[in-house]
């Protein structure tokens, strides 16, 4: 995760160059307008000029570009044969996507393995837009085999963010920060929208040809996710948020929007919760244990974020411990939770047990058995499979994890070029969904790392069949 107030500082100076305001006079049509300004609609803007679209506009109601995707790790899932063979590993979109109907339950097949199939040549994008990816392919949190990469460095998500909005202005997309598309209308072959400016609560209309929804998911809107999981209360904080002091715009506006237009949507129960607004630091399985308030272990460290938020809420104070020590990859998190006392750093197993208030005998016997299935690579206890390495060499890094809203599976259904589907069967013309507004594709879980793949293919996808379509109409 990465500091917000760095982030807002970047991104607001970056988003302002070339604001315009909303003309007073109504405009001549858009050939494709872009609801949301993060990973998903930045791609779909830009893709969708590289496809001949000639005038793109993004609309973003916040004050900053981004959306949750630059508070991400960046963490990113690829079926990657080049990057992939090098370092062993065997993967193919046939296995990710029995690998994502495994955790994922009833999953969007044909979606699923469409993404798997475009995941390479979405990463191969990036990189000619500017990303710069580490050489190193793992395995994320959440997912069951070695095939996610993520931007070299430390800035994570922020990067892609970063390069796309340069590259969207540098291709001559219109950019509107705090508007907010608050209605659409089909009016003669054409949308008719609606924006509110939130700066100063003033409206203004325009024509569209084509529009593309990539607003977020429903994340920050309290009701609507008590709506369909009741557990899940104000009280949850979510992770690109903890704390509640910062902006987050994932209130599910898009997702109502196509409600209101007859769309058909999906998967709205799902709701994946995420242990990482805490002592958390790590983006990668293998280096760190999950113990009880009474310094137990309870929990496969490696699987599912699904089973492990099952296995935190089965917990009477449905919070854990997270330990790492000296040798594991830390990230921009550590100096941030250091700070604010949310990670703690102990040079003695006794002086960490003193501050979780357990017995030093019991977290020294916990490590023990723990580094001892390490060496064996055999976890008799919980089946951990992921095991990089031991957890002994002072000093310790600890702290209090509870459990986050991180991510809205549920959203609007799409087919494989991303159009949206109408209750009763068929698709909207003219209307695509992409990355977290569209849902019902993973299931109740999804594998760690292709949130963000959604958002690209998708992305890629809707920005190339609605500037098709926009060019079909002129």
């Amino acid at each position: 995760m990465i500091a917000r107030r760095t982030v807002a500082k970047a991104a607001l100076a970056a988003a302002l160059l070339g604001q315009k305001a909303f003309a007073s006079e109504e405009e001549a049509p858009w050939d494709v307008l872009v609801a949301g300004s993060g990973a998903a609609g930045l791609t779909a803007a830009a893709t969708a000029r590289e496809a001949g679209a000639s005038r793109v506009l993004i609309l973003e109601k916040g004050p900053l570009v981004g959306g949750h995707s630059v508070y991400s790790s960046g963490s990113l899932a690829v079926v990657s044969p080049r990057r992939q063979k090098p370092q062993g590993i065997e993967d193919s979109a046939g296995i990710l996507t029995e690998e994502a109907r495994r955790i994922g339950g009833s999953i969007d097949v044909p979606m699923v393995r469409f993404l798997a199939e475009h995941s390479e040549e979405a990463a191969d994008w990036l990189e000619v837009q500017g990303v710069e990816f580490s050489s190193v392919v793992f395995q994320a949190l959440g997912g069951l085999r070695p095939r996610c990469i993520s931007p070299a460095g430390s800035a994570g998500g922020r990067h892609y963010i970063t390069v796309l909005n340069r590259r969207v202005r540098e291709l001559g997309c219109e950019l509107r920060l705090m508007h907010k598309l608050e209605n659409l209308t089909r009016e003669n072959g054409l949308w008719r929208f609606t924006v509110l400016n939130t700066r100063d609560g003033s409206r203004h209309t325009g024509l569209a040809r084509t529009v593309i929804l990539a607003c977020g998911g429903f994340t920050a809107n309290t009701a609507m996710r008590m709506r369909w999981d009741p557990r899940i209360d104000m009280a949850m904080p979510t992770t690109a948020n903890p704390q509640g002091l910062y902006f987050d715009g994932a209130t599910g506006d898009g997702i109502a929007l196509a409600d209101k237009l007859g769309a058909q949507l999906a998967g709205m129960e799902n709701i994946l919760l995420l242990a990482y607004s805490g002592g958390r630091l790590l983006e990668y399985a293998g280096a760190e244990i999950y113990l009880t308030m009474q310094g137990k272990r309870f929990v496969n460290e490696g699987a599912s974020t699904g089973e492990i938020s099952d296995a935190i809420f089965d917990l009477p104070e449905k919070a854990m411990w997270v330990i790492t020590d000296a040798r594991s990859f830390k990230g921009t998190s550590l100096g941030i939770k250091l700070a604010n006392g949310y990670v703690h750093k102990s040079e003695t197993l006794e002086a960490m047990a003193r501050g979780m208030d357990i017995e030093p005998f019991v977290l020294r016997r916990t490590l023990a058995r723990y580094n001892k299935a390490v060496a064996e690579k055999k976890d008799a206890d919980f089946g951990k499979t992921v095991f990089l390495q031991t957890i002994e060499k002072p000093p310790f890094y600890w702290g209090k994890e509870v459990l986050s809203v991180h991510n809205t599976l549920g959203g609007i259904s799409t087919d494989t070029a991303c159009r949206v589907r109408k209750v009763g069967g068929g698709v909207i013309e003219g209307l695509y969904a992409a990355g977290e507004t569209a849902g019902g594709i993973f299931g109740r879980d999804r594998l760690g790392g292709m949130q963000m793949t959604a958002c690209f293919v998708m992305g890629r996808t809707a920005g190339r069949e609605a500037a098709q379509r926009a060019l079909q109409k002129l």
